[in-house]
């Protein structure tokens, strides 16, 4: 039954199939997951206590922002209100079912979907696209994504004509899938001690097949994270690793003339979005890391600081039918800088438990900046766990008590 519901909790999180956009269905699993942790006597009065806490302070802040700061609509305050139940209550919700065995059961099935997509990507790869293309189509399954060749069959992702040769597997795009790889890798990494076995080998082969630029930076990251836990003592090797580590960025074409590319062609696309809105139309104008954060930052200045609302989409979208890309500034513009470093509190107190040292929880901060500031990941319900994680699924030993150095209160 974890299994099952660990895999239900994922496929809500993708937000890319026909389960995640109705909401019906999400309500009607919502309750299932309650009633099974009501009859198996999963929830304490103490974890109760948890949520009911983080609820009360959510609630009071959105309406207060509201109220006093942004002075919009009521159906944005509304939106507000409606989000903590559908997505955080979800996520407590699930940790609680699964406590301390809930990263391990996520790590499997992301494992097993992502040997899945390998089969479905090579048939993409050498030739039958547009046969996977039209089987999903015939499936006639919804979804609500409106990219042009977009398609999903709840277990894999494809959409033509953008992604021909890269690999999204159950989530609605590559780099949003090698976000998901990147957590279940640090949930692996975490509980094995950073061993490289073949769950790790099939997670980081799942990372490449992405050839998303900001997971490879990710990856490149934690591969350095993985080396220090494993060899702790500073030493001229690591001291070298740094400047090679900047110097690949700089010469890699697909990593550092990629990234100014982008960013040249953001400020291209932000000087001219008046002529793109003429060819879209109706259609959305997708808005790549850099346009995302440079036109949110023009747009909504100082509300960034508290944010403006879960719907905010629909106010900056009143003159352009923008698609923003930024994860992290997407936040931002949702819940504030003050929500972003609530969350972000919570992930280094789950990340402290299993490592000691103040520098490894460095490089934790540096991978989640990275993955989300590709994409919009983090108000789903995978990282909206790290808001219980630390206290609902403590392991029962303290990974990290064998270090020196003490863990972060």
């Amino acid at each position: 039954m974890n299994y099952f519901i660990t895999l239900i909790f994922l496929l809500l999180s993708s937000s890319a199939n026909a389960i995640s956009h109705n909401d019906m269905i999400w309500f009607g699993i919502l309750v299932f997951m309650c009633i099974y942790a009501l009859a198996k006597k999963r929830v304490h009065g103490s974890d109760l206590k948890v949520l009911g806490i983080l609820l009360f302070v959510y609630l009071a802040y959105v309406v207060l922002r509201d109220f006093l700061v942004t002075g919009l609509s009521f159906e944005y305050l509304q939106s507000d209100l409606i989000f903590p139940f559908k997505y955080i209550v979800l996520s407590f919700i699930y940790c609680v079912i699964l406590r301390d065995k809930a990263p391990e059961n996520i790590v499997n099935v992301i494992v097993h979907l992502t040997v899945v997509s390998f089969f479905f990507y090579f048939l993409q790869l050498v030739g039958f696209a547009d046969t996977i293309y039209n089987f999903s189509e015939s499936l006639g399954l919804p979804h609500a994504n409106t990219i042009p060749g977009y398609t999903n069959f709840i277990i894999f992702t494809f959409t033509k004509d953008l992604h021909d040769i890269r690999n999204s597997g159950f989530v609605w795009e590559p780099g949003a899938f090698g976000c998901f790889l990147m957590i279940a890798l640090l949930f692996h990494f975490f509980r094995n001690k950073f061993v490289f076995d073949k769950k790790a080998y099939i997670l980081i082969i799942g990372v490449v097949t992405t050839l998303s630029t900001t997971n490879y930076l990710a990856l490149i990251i934690l591969l350095f994270l993985a080396y220090r836990y494993r060899v702790p003592k500073l030493n001229l090797y690591v001291l070298l690793m740094i400047p090679v580590f900047i110097i690949l960025v700089i010469a890699i074409p697909f990593l550092g003339d990629k990234i100014a590319n982008i960013y040249l062609d953001d400020m291209k696309s932000l000087e001219n979005l008046k002529k793109i809105a003429k060819y879209h139309r109706d259609d959305q104008i997708p808005l790549n890391r850099f346009a995302s954060m440079v036109y949110l930052w023009d747009t909504l200045g100082p509300n960034l600081i508290l944010g403006l609302s879960n719907k905010y989409d629909e106010y900056i979208n009143k003159v352009y039918n923008l698609n923003i890309s930024n994860g992290i500034f997407d936040f931002f513009a949702k819940f504030g800088v003050f929500g972003f470093l609530f969350l972000l509190y919570d992930y280094v107190k789950y990340c402290a438990i299993y490592l000691a040292k103040n520098e490894y929880i460095v490089y934790c901060v540096l991978i989640l900046l990275v993955i989300s500031f590709g994409e919009p990941i983090l108000f789903l319900p995978l990282i909206l766990l790290f808001l219980f994680l630390p206290t609902l699924a403590k392991p029962d030993e303290n990974p990290a008590s064998k270090f020196d150095l003490p863990i972060i209160e």
